[in-house]
């Protein structure tokens, strides 16, 4: 009901606001109704806006808000596209190892997208993650799907493999890095609890 009597005042001092610039403008320029006109809807929308951020600040924080998520639960949907490229090209290739290796970046960046998906206010910490490590794996595994693809095994072939292996073994410490960032609140939050917890169980063994 506030709002509502915010809402209704803004739209009452603004349509006032609006009919004086009318009559100012009309008068001060000879009886001109278009330049009164113009004037009025001028006044009205600045008068609007102005008086809208002061009384009801909050409207404007939730848009921005919207925005934000809408953006956000874009570079998710973007984010799963690159995840299902790196799942395919985990079951192409040969070496256990390196399957594990591309499964574990695989399954941190599910869990990644999951938490952002859920809670878009995440993002804030995993932007590093959307614009970049993922990018970085999806790129490194096809890349190392392609090289096995080659008919012929040469020197700069095998050289080449080693160094995607090595790099996706990087990749894999950064992603683990980068789950730790995003999961550093829920930590904190953790460790506030357990504090607060023990703080009573000492307050009741005194009494």
């Amino acid at each position: 009901m506030k709002r509502f009597l915010k809402r209704a005042f803004i739209f009452v001092a603004s349509s006032n606001i609006a009919i004086m610039s009318f009559v100012i403008v009309f008068f001060s320029t000879e009886n001109q109704v278009l330049l009164g006109g113009i004037g009025a809807i001028s006044a009205f929308l600045v008068s609007h806006l102005l008086l809208k951020r002061k009384l009801l600040p909050q409207d404007e924080l939730d848009k921005v808000e919207r925005k934000e998520k809408k953006y956000v639960l874009a570079q998710v949907k973007d984010a799963k596209m690159k995840l299902q490229k790196l799942n395919s090209n985990r079951f192409k290739v040969r070496s256990i190892f390196v399957y594990q290796n591309i499964t574990k970046l695989y399954k941190i960046s599910q869990k990644i997208i999951k938490m952002v998906e859920k809670e878009p206010i995440r993002y804030r910490s995993a932007q590093t993650f959307f614009h970049q490590h993922l990018d970085s794996s999806a790129i490194i595994a096809e890349k190392y799907v392609q090289l096995l693809s080659q008919p012929v095994r040469t020197h700069e072939v095998s050289a080449a493999l080693r160094e995607t292996e090595n790099a996706l073994k990087q990749m894999e410490r950064k992603m683990e890095k980068e789950l730790m960032v995003v999961l550093e609140g829920d930590m904190n939050n953790l460790n506030t609890e357990i504090k607060l917890m023990n703080q009573q169980s000492l307050t009741i063994e005194k009494k």
